[in-house]
Parts: structure tokens; sequence; C-alpha cells
């Protein structure tokens, strides 16, 4: 994977490699001015061009400071993240791990083609707290479709153990009035020894201030080897502190439908993420509280998790 990276850092254009910080629109001033400052309209112009309402501008800024899957994807460069984390649970113990995330544009071979990590496990975890796997993912992606509320990619790529991936992900963004924006997500995806599957998501933000948002999100997979439908809901009240540090709260419901309707697991935490020291160096701190079982005979139980991060980011 470094080796992808640092061939692909010469595909780059000079300033991108130099970590230019990307030109995103600021909440905190009117997105549509901002854009007409623009001294050409370009697909990078157009990729933010839905950012209309105060919804939208807020909604825009707590994503790309929490570093989620589609702010990454909709930047307008490439966006690389180095996360190392360290996790603790009364059940197991204790784990850390390294992960890369991101993506990295081949501007030299196809402006719209872009080297990608780590998207599936990450997106997931973004729904069901801790239930990323260890997978760790590469591949190509290629923008198919952009237009001012709808984005379409293809990706192919692999994992550690070199079985073949492909998905096709479809976005829908619409904002309802200054308050309220519904995002739909629907991926087709394909993995070998898994075989087919869907994945079904859904996000209603409202604004309550300037700088408070709540998120609603839904999401529903299923497959040939997922246990019928596995769904997960979760609920966050998000808060911009300042330009340097934000704080999540939220609670989670995961479970599925086969071969009984099974109600895995049940969360409560709090995430709260700043900058250290530089702009491209973040911390976090996430303690959450679980209710858990694994299938209708066991019992459930309950356990405390603690979860710190440390993240370089590269723009």
């Amino acid at each position: 994977v470094l080796l992808c990276v640092l061939c692909c850092g010469e595909l780059l254009p000079t300033h991108a490699r130099a970590g230019t910080p990307t030109e995103r629109c600021d909440p905190t001033q009117d997105c549509a001015v901002a854009r007409a400052q623009t001294p050409e309209d370009t697909w990078v112009d157009d990729s933010y061009a839905y950012v209309t309402s105060r919804t939208d501008s807020l909604a825009v800024w707590l994503d790309s400071f929490f570093g989620t899957v589609t702010s990454d994807m909709e930047s307008a460069d490439s966006v690389l993240r180095l996360r190392t984390e360290y996790e603790w649970n009364e059940e197991d113990g204790e784990d850390a791990k390294v992960r890369l995330r991101g993506k990295v544009d081949l501007p030299r071979l196809d402006e719209r083609l872009s080297l990608v990590f780590s998207e599936e496990d990450a997106e997931r975890e973004e729904v069901i707290p801790h239930s990323a796997g260890n997978d760790d993912d590469v591949g190509l992606q290629l923008r198919l479709r952009e237009r001012q509320q709808s984005r379409m990619w293809f990706t192919v790529g692999t994992n550690a153990s070199l079985d073949f991936k492909s998905s096709l992900r479809y976005r829908y963004v619409q904002p309802i009035g200054e308050d309220w924006r519904v995002q739909y997500t629907q991926r087709l995806h394909f993995k070998e020894g898994d075989g087919f599957g869907t994945t079904t998501r859904g996000d209603l933000d409202y604004l309550i201030s300037r700088d408070r948002i709540v998120r609603w999100t839904n999401q529903f997979e299923y497959g040939e080897e997922t246990d019928g439908v596995e769904w997960g809901t979760r609920l966050s009240y998000q808060l911009r502190l300042s330009e340097k540090d934000a704080l999540s709260y939220f609670g989670a419901i995961a479970g599925e439908t086969d071969p009984e309707h099974l109600t895995q697991s049940y969360a409560l935490g709090v995430r709260y993420r700043r900058y250290f020291l530089r702009p491209w160096i973040f911390v976090e701190i996430e303690p959450s509280y679980a209710w858990r079982r694994e299938s209708v005979e066991e019992s459930r139980s309950s356990l405390w998790l603690l979860t710190l991060r440390l993240e370089f980011l590269e723009e």
C-alpha cells in the first residue's frame, strides 16, 4: 500500500504533493459567495455546488472535521489519513491497529480517477460502533456521474488476502428548507468468496442552531453471505465547539433478521476530536457503553469500551 502511495505521489500536481490544504466552503460564510470568488468554474467547484442551506454548510464542516468516508470521497483534492487506534474493552482487553484511509487523485491518467483505501469497513463503523474488521482495502475509483445533488462511483480493488472486490455506489442529497437535509446512498458490491450484496443507507439531518446538528442514520445490508438483512441505526447529536474541536454524542442499535430476528447490540457513547499541535494532526477519545449478545440463546452482556486515536492528515 505504501508503495502505491509513493508511486501515485509522482502522479499528483506539485501543489497537491506539497500538502496545500483543500479549499472547502467555510460554514461561517455564505457558500454561494465563496464559490463566486473562485476564478474558474471546474468540476472541483461544482462538487460542492449543492451546499445551499445552513444545514448543508454545518453538516459538510462536521463530516470533514470528523473525517467521514463520504467527505473524503467528495473532497476536491486528494485526502489521506494515517490513523493509529488503541481500543480497550472489558471482554477482549486491549488492541492496537494502524490504518490508512482516503483517496489519491490521479489527474495525469484521468481527472475522474482516484486510488482509494479502506472504504467499506470505515463506512460501516460510522453507523455501528466497533464493527470494522481488519481488512485493508485498496482500489481504483472512477467517478461516473456528477450532478448538483447526485454522485455515482465505480470501484475495483482488493484486500490484504488478495480477494477481488468491486462496487457501484450512488448518492443523492436533498436539502429541505434551511434546517433539514436528506441523504440517500445505495451500493451494489461483489467480493470474492462472499458473492454479491447491496447496502442501503439513509441520513436525516436537522439543524438545531448555527453549531449544533442532529443526525439519524439507518443502514441495511443484504447479500449472499449475510445473516438475512443486517441492519444498524444511529442517532447522533453533533456540536462544533470551535474551529479546532468538535463533539458527538451517539446512541446506536444493530441486529440481523436471520435465522431469527435478533438485536445484537445497543451502545451509548461520546466522541471528542480536536487539533493537536498542528492543523493536520488530530487526537480523539471515544468512551462508550454497550449491551451485546451474538445469538438468541445467549444472555446479553454489558461492557465499557474506550478508543483513543491519533490521526495524521495529508491534503
